[in-house]
């Protein structure tokens, strides 16, 4: 399992399990190995096959899966991102519940720890992202079963370009009447136009939102392997499992 925060996780197991043979529990050295060689996660730092990438229509790029849907699992994600990917582009999918901080959230995607100290404020870093980020598109799935806690794609938007604002971030986004071409063209149009900034839109459609983001990814990085992260929620991340079956 990928990431910085499960090898602490990997260590919290251990330790436990070394306490718990020092009170009688019959665990072998071995038994602990296998259990840290085969555990696994699935919607965590889950890679799709690029088998299953070609079934869902997104031949090309990295498909990674991550429910992460706080501050701290956002910020977790994109350690790991940047560990393992340093150098790869990026697009992000995001779905959210409504009863998400959602504008912490989108903001934690922009964020890289200093490496000060925990109680220390952390720094924001925008020259790390804007080496890789390309496009996030904003969309919905069903939470639960149901739409009474879905975050509407447009509220995402809303809330992504605020955190942009704030950030002294620029993007280009399908309320921007310059953009409008862009967009009404469903994405088809040369993204290469504006490589310099990051594409955000509202698409309530999840299949839709994974083939533009994709396509986007794909011009921009003029073919090469190209990473393509869903995440904001285990539901959005369900739904494009689920749909592998179908």
């Amino acid at each position: 399992m990928l990431g910085t925060h499960q090898l602490r996780n990997a260590v919290t197991a251990t330790c436990t399990a070394l306490c718990l043979r020092n009170q009688g529990w019959r665990i072998s050295d071995g038994s602990i190995r296998a259990g840290l060689e085969n555990t696994c996660l699935q919607e965590r730092t889950q890679f799709l096959t690029s088998k299953e990438a070609e079934t869902l229509g997104l031949t090309g790029s990295t498909v990674l899966l991550d429910g992460a849907h706080t501050k701290e699992s956002a910020k977790a994600l994109l350690k790991t991102i940047q560990m393992t990917f340093p150098d790869s582009r990026l697009a992000i999918v995001v779905a959210m519940a409504s009863d998400k901080d959602h504008l912490v959230l989108l903001k934690s995607f922009f964020q890289c720890s200093s490496g000060q100290n925990q109680n220390v404020e952390i720094t924001w870093d925008w020259g790390v992202i804007s080496r890789q980020l390309e496009a996030v598109f904003l969309t919905e799935a069903d939470i639960a079963g149901g739409t009474s806690r879905t975050t509407s794609a447009s509220v995402l938007r809303d809330c992504w370009m605020k955190a942009s604002r704030e950030l002294g971030i620029k993007v280009l986004h399908d309320r921007m009447a310059e953009c409008r071409e862009l967009f009404e063209d469903k994405f088809i149009c040369s993204a290469r136009d504006s490589e310099h900034e990051i594409i955000v839109a509202a698409e309530k459609s999840l299949s839709d939102s994974l083939r533009f983001a994709n396509q986007i990814l794909r011009e921009r990085t003029q073919n090469r392997p190209g990473i393509l992260v869903v995440t904001g929620s285990l539901h959005i991340v369900s739904l494009v499992l689920a749909s592998l079956n179908r």
